[in-house]
This record gives structure tokens, sequence and C-alpha cells, in this order.
């Protein structure tokens, strides 16, 4: 009937490389199931989905650490991939905000809902803040960029979690009701 748009055209559409199934694979993959397409703060509600699989893989350290080891390993390549098309460290790339959030609750002795959001709010501190170890590692190429800040950032509120844990209580007795209830 009437004329098609240009993107619209089969021939433009074969002449794009990565936008098929595997690119929307990627992009679901890579956005934490679509959570980092959120209009408001994209890494923070993916970091808020991703509790609900720390609280289930805390019982299981095994389990939680071969996740971390998983997204970080499928979020290199992937990430690299959707930067190409989406460009430099893009705000809907949010696999390394499972990453670091998977790493900031791993080995905890304990988790309670306290800890759960004690926990989150100091990974959130040290993604954003990025100290500046963590904001260097940014300029690693591609992906490893992306993944990495995430990972350290991951690490330095798992630190800070497992201080807080471990000799918080010791310190101050009324943290092990509250922490470790």
């Amino acid at each position: 009937m009437g004329k098609q748009a240009p993107e619209q055209t089969p021939a433009l559409k074969q002449s794009r490389p990565g936008r098929g199934r595997l690119f929307w694979l990627k992009a679901a993959v890579g956005s934490g199931l679509f959570t980092g397409f959120s209009p408001l703060a994209p890494a923070t509600v993916t970091s808020l989905f991703t509790l609900v699989p720390v609280w289930y893989l805390h019982h299981w350290p095994v389990g939680h650490a071969a996740a971390v080891v998983l997204v970080f390993s499928v979020g290199v390549p992937i990430a690299t991939v959707l930067e190409k098309h989406w460009g430099p460290d893009p705000g809907r790339v949010t696999i390394d905000e499972i990453a670091g959030t998977l790493l900031t609750f791993l080995l905890l002795p304990g988790l309670t809902v306290w800890s759960l959001f004690i926990g989150f709010a100091f990974w959130r501190f040290f993604d954003i803040v990025k100290l500046p170890f963590i904001d260097r590692s940014q300029r690693l190429p591609g992906g490893w960029g992306i993944m990495t800040d995430d990972i350290l950032a991951g690490i330095c509120a798992n630190l800070v979690m497992q201080a807080l844990l471990r000799i918080g209580p010791r310190l101050i007795p009324a943290l092990d009701s509250i922490l470790l209830a």
C-alpha cells in the first residue's frame, strides 16, 4: 500500500548485524532481564531484583560463588557486544550490577533482612562513589571495564559487610540481634 520507511525494508534489516534473535537474547541477559531499561536508576533497579537470588543463594556458598563466576564470565563478552551497539558503558547494561550485588553478599556469616538492606546500601555506595582504583578499572577495554569496576565495588562492599557482621557484634553486642538474628 504505502511506501515502507527505510528502516523497515528487509534489505536494511539484514545489513544491520547483531539485531536478530541472538542480539535480543544478549540484550535480555546484559540488561538484567530488561531491568536495565528502567527509566529511573536502572542499576539500582537491577540490584534490587538481584537481592531475590542473593537471599536464596546465601544458604549455598558453592552455588553462590559459581553464580558470581558465571555472571562475570558471561557478562564480559555480552557487555562488549552491547557496548558496540549502545555506546561506551551504556546504562542499559546492568549485568555488571548483578555480578557486583552477588559478590557483595558472598560468604557472609548470616543474612537477615537488615543485613541485606545494609549490604545493598554499601554496594550502591561503592558502585556510585567509585574509589580511585575502581574508577581506573573502567578504562579496561570493552566488557572488561564495564564488569571489573562493579566486581571491585562488590569486593569493597563485601569486605565492609564481613567486618560489620564478624567484628561489629563483638564491639557492639546490640548489633548481634539486629544483623545476625
